[in-house]
């Protein structure tokens, strides 16, 4: 019987070659569309599940409160917390705490030859981290390597930057820091940083070692630009602990929080949840977004319904021609479970063939198209995954068919009134609407999802980002004062006609500036206190990134005093109180010393547009720089950087140069938002895609099933124009109700969209019209060229078996 069954199934795939081509090659495309996605969120989902306890594993968010109100909620918190925690909760186990260690890294070789690199990716830790996380050690052991105060351990890709093919354990590093730095011997080397961790580092450097900088002592209820970890005994309830961590605290900073009217709660965040959702600010990396995930999840199976709806329009149409066969198998004693059967492998077999083909594109989209490796390969729930789709889509796109095709009554069938039911032509029609529909919701949603990408990035920024070269600032000095060395390189650089000016900064547009104070009118109550963001600049900033200055003046150079003043934004003029920037000038906010506002300056997007601006307090504080912004005039970027370079090296001998473009660099936040434009793209050009190719099967069949009474409609003289609109209405008509049911739909998912953006386009009824009559025209090109060519056909051929 399942010889039967498959010389059947091959008879029909052959009899139908150019249907059964247009079933196949939709599922194959929907399979691989729903590969790629899973794939993608199946790495989005298991961040930081290679970690051996990560279920045991929580950070502390730290969340301030005024007047009951949430005012922040931060990932970064007290240093002093983690070994307090520690000593009065005995459900702890460990804990690690972190301090960022940007710096310039120093090694000097046997030979006397010096190797400098400016490194960003280095962290302070506790001599906890590698036994609370699972970082594989290549040498060394997680109990010894950063127990010694001047340790630090580095990733195989470090030891190859610096040392080749040397050992690199017992080698001694530089570090020249704003924090702790000096010499660090190296004491292990880790592999490196896996890509699905929420954080990555090349360097580990005992945290004991910056505890004992001036800035940190006796701060340990203070600072808070620490990130801390806890990892949790087995079975802990996480509640009871909170509620334990919440006593602990309130012993250290109860006073502190009386005299301020404020209160503070520090919360447990899963290890696993931090990259997908997090919405604390200061965060190691920009993280992922779980809604992304529900869209992306959506957008797959609406693309394996397409296919899936594909196969059954166009097996249920292709029935039609096998009425004949039912009709003749049933009066020779077919029972309906065997027909029934028959259909399902036939299922079976086209969506076995899909899924084959399927796979194929997706390793070739993997390998070539995404620059992906085949991690996901080695992970059973992918593969279940695929079966799950696959046992479905053969069950649900070959179910109907089955019990549709083998319903058929065998007189009716053999008198020819099979083609009658309009019950299955309304169906036909209905998952034609479907399928356009989804497709029409996904082009609409391009549009926007590019509009406001092209937003963000077109939007006057409130300031100047176009031919700024940013440069680390050096760590070693040469005279050992940062103002005399900084004036001689200045002096030496302007003198190059390629350069209009140079200024200094603490924090440059496109990050996130991690320094905040909390700040008060200074004569007002305590319970005014508002977080600003801090940033330390020059006498040159302002006017270098063509900030405008609302009211007031600038920072001088030649008035001292300018120490103790301060110019703030827009956005802080507005959370202080003052009404206009005028009535702010010479007012003194600050928290213990008083500051006079000297200028107000108009808010510019230190950020990118997806968030809020935020409250800006500039400091004159030259000398606490991390960047060096160079305004380049001249049009040969290539020898004017090899200037720059030559003056830099001599300004700032055995310091590591190394440069980017601000604009360049500004852009980047906008990668993930441009990655989900390019998705959208994709995937609504395959979802428009195999919906028509439904559309041409259908069109093929019903220009074939037709095709005599063309031929009565040409000798009675009907036109090849009017017959094209005849044969086309009929699927125009499922296509415009698309446009009607898709477009509300497309508007409420594109407004839930751009609410995570703080400055965002206006959606225009135009979007909405663009997207049905791209889906229109797409429909009316894919069905003319069959619609032309039956209108065209000669009517005698057609006629002639008549």
């Amino acid at each position: 019987m399942l010889k039967i069954y498959l010389t059947i199934t091959w008879r029909t795939l052959l009899k139908h070659k150019a249907i059964s081509l247009i079933m196949i090659i939709g599922l194959s495309l929907s399979m691989a569309a729903f590969m790629l996605i899973t794939r993608y969120v199946f790495d989005e989902l298991n961040y930081d599940s290679f970690h051996e306890n990560a279920d045991r594993i929580y950070r502390i968010r730290l969340n301030d409160f005024k007047n009951k109100v949430l005012t922040n909620s931060s990932a970064i918190s007290y240093y002093a917390e983690g070994p307090a925690i520690k000593e009065s909760i005995p459900e702890i186990e460990d804990f690690v705490r972190l301090h960022r260690a940007e710096g310039m890294i120093n090694y000097r070789k046997s030979t006397g030859e010096s190797v400098s690199f400016q490194e960003k990716n280095g962290f302070y830790a506790d001599a906890s981290f590698f036994r609370v996380f699972s970082f594989p050690l290549i040498k060394g052991s997680a109990n010894h390597v950063l127990q010694s105060l001047q340790s630090v351990v580095i990733s195989a890709s470090m030891a190859r930057k610096y040392f080749g093919q040397e050992d690199p354990i017992g080698k001694v590093l530089q570090l020249t820091s704003e924090w702790q730095g000096g010499n660090y011997i190296i004491s292990g080397v880790f592999a490196d940083v896996p890509d699905n961790s929420h954080f990555h580092f090349d360097f580990i450097f005992a945290i004991q070692n910056l505890l004992k900088n001036d800035q940190f002592v006796n701060g340990g209820w203070y600072w808070t630009n620490f990130y801390t970890y806890l990892l949790l005994k087995p079975d802990t309830k996480v509640n009871s602990v909170e509620k334990n961590i919440a006593t602990v605290i309130e012993k250290h900073l109860g006073r502190l929080w009386k005299r301020y009217n404020i209160h503070q709660t520090m919360t447990l965040q899963p290890l696993r949840d931090i990259h997908l959702h997090s919405l604390s600010a200061s965060e190691i990396e920009p993280g992922g977004k779980m809604e992304i995930l529900y869209v992306l999840i959506a957008v797959a199976l609406l693309i394996l319904a397409i296919g899936w709806l594909n196969y059954i329009n166009l097996s249920t149409v292709m029935g039609m021609e096998r009425g004949k066969e039912v009709g003749i198998r049933k009066t020779l004693g077919s029972e309906k479970q065997q027909l029934v059967g028959q259909f399902l492998l036939e299922s079976f077999i086209f969506n076995l063939l899909a899924l084959l083909i399927g796979i194929g594109l997706f390793l070739i989209a993997t390998r070539f198209v995404t620059q992906s490796d085949f991690t996901i390969l080695s992970q059973p729930v992918f593969y279940l995954a695929i079966l799950i789709v696959f046992c479905l889509g053969f069950i649900l796109s070959g179910i109907y068919p089955a019990l549709a095709l083998s319903s058929f009554k065998p007189m009716m069938v053999l008198k020819g009134r099979l083609s009658t039911n309009s019950s299955g032509k309304l169906f036909r029609k209905g998952l034609v609407i479907f399928q356009f529909s989804a497709s029409i919701m996904l082009i609409i949603s391009t549009i926007v999802i590019n509009q406001q990408i092209k937003f963000m990035q077109q939007q006057d920024l409130g300031m100047s980002i176009d031919q700024k070269l940013i440069i680390n600032t050096p760590k070693i000095l040469r005279t050992g004062s940062f103002t005399n060395d900084i004036a001689f390189f200045k002096d030496r650089i302007l003198a190059n006609a390629g350069v209009k000016n140079v200024t200094a900064s603490s924090s440059v547009p496109g990050r996130e500036i991690f320094w905040t104070a909390e700040y008060q009118r200074f004569h007002e109550a305590a319970n005014t206190f508002k977080l600003c963001h801090m940033v330390a600049v020059d006498e040159e900033f302002i006017a270098a990134y063509d900030i405008k200055l609302l009211a007031g003046r600038n920072f001088m150079k030649e008035i001292i005093l300018d120490d103790n003043t301060v110019i703030i934004n827009e956005t802080a003029m507005k959370a202080f109180g003052f009404a206009t920037p005028e009535s702010a000038l010479n007012q003194e906010i600050g928290d213990v010393l008083p500051k006079k506002i000297v200028g107000v300056v108009k808010d510019f997007h230190q950020e990118s547009l997806k968030s809020n601006t935020k409250p800006i307090v500039f400091q004159h504080i030259p000398w606490n720089s991390a960047y060096l912004t160079l305004t380049v005039q001249s049009q040969d970027i290539k020898n004017t950087l090899f200037l720059i370079e030559e003056i830099y090296k001599n300004a700032f001998p055995n310091n590591a140069f190394e440069y980017f473009f601000l604009d360049t660099y500004f852009q980047q936040q906008y990668e993930s938002d441009e990655q989900l434009a390019t998705l959208f793209n994709w995937f609504a050009g395959l979802a428009i895609y195999i919906a028509c190719l439904g559309l041409l099967g259908l069109a093929m069949f019903t220009a074939r099933s037709r095709t005599k009474e063309i031929g009565v409609r040409k000798v009675l003289g009907a036109t090849v124009g009017g017959i094209a609109l005849l044969l086309s209405k009929d699927f125009l008509k499922p296509v415009l109700w698309a446009v009607l049911i898709a477009s509300p739909l497309a508007w409420y998912a594109i407004h839930w969209w751009l609410q995570g953006f703080a400055y965002k386009v206006s959606v225009q009824w135009w979007v909405f019209v663009a997207g049905g009559m791209t889906a229109m025209l797409i429909a009316i090109l894919t069905i003319s060229f069959h619609s032309i060519k039956s209108a065209l056909m000669n009517p005698v051929k057609t006629l002639k078996s008549e």
